[in-house]
């Protein structure tokens, strides 16, 4: 018997040279509606990894609680996935990875962690800026190479944490610790190699959970039809 592919919603978390395998169905980042418009042939499993919310309007909750619903097994991580997994993981969501385990824990509270600027499909979704939550990661990583002080480590996670994410790269975080004059040209570029590509570790690990053993049933119920998710269906 043939098995359908899963559908992944992704984009910047996870390189081209990432998504491969048969197992898969590779679709853009998912905006609302883009969910919802599988619901009539709802697939067995699905991954939610990334997703729009500045430029169109993010994916919608009652989306994912009317697929799995349906019987669709959710899996979430990295960035948008990470963010929808942590706030419906009680209702049968399955959340992956250590992004969505610290914001389920409280540990990452902003949806500004895992934002980032991109480029489009035609130049494959390609990362243009640095999001908070691997910054984060990095010195975490510097400090344990010793390359930098906790408490040097802690100045600079303020100091970076202050510029918008729309132009946090490396030459910007640069520009701004060498004027604060935390750190010397060379320290700072010791730190930038070691960049933890954290959402992309997590986007590895969400394709590995949807390829694994099929996970405990749960008892799920569908969200009201609301007007607005009625609204929705019928744009679609």
């Amino acid at each position: 018997m043939t098995v359908a592919p899963i559908p992944v919603f992704v984009g910047p978390s996870l390189p081209p040279e990432d998504r491969t395998g048969t197992g898969f169905e590779w679709r853009s980042p998912a905006s609302a509606g883009d969910i919802l418009a599988l619901v009539e042939r709802p697939p067995a499993r699905l991954c939610l990894i990334d997703g729009f919310f500045d430029s169109r309007p993010a994916p919608w909750h009652k989306e994912l609680l009317q697929m799995m619903a349906q019987g669709t097994l959710i899996f979430g991580a990295a960035s948008m996935g990470a963010l929808r997994a942590a706030e419906l993981h009680r209702f049968g969501m399955i959340g992956v990875g250590v992004i969505f385990r610290a914001y389920r824990n409280g540990l990452l509270v902003g949806d500004d962690e895992v934002a980032l600027i991109h480029t489009d499909e035609r130049l494959r979704w390609t990362p243009l800026t640095v999001p908070m939550v691997e910054v984060r990661a990095t010195l975490i990583a510097a400090c344990k190479a010793r390359i930098v002080t906790p408490t040097m480590a802690r100045r600079i996670r303020s100091l970076v944490h202050q510029i918008h994410f729309q132009d946090r790269d490396w030459p910007m975080m640069e520009r701004a610790c060498l004027a604060e004059q935390l750190v010397d040209e060379v320290t700072f570029r010791r730190l930038q190699s070691l960049h933890v590509e954290l959402k992309r570790d997590d986007a590895r690990a969400c394709l590995a959970a949807a390829l694994g053993p099929q996970a405990p049933a749960t008892d799920k119920v569908a969200p009201p039809q609301t007007c607005f998710i009625r609204a929705l269906s019928a744009q679609l």
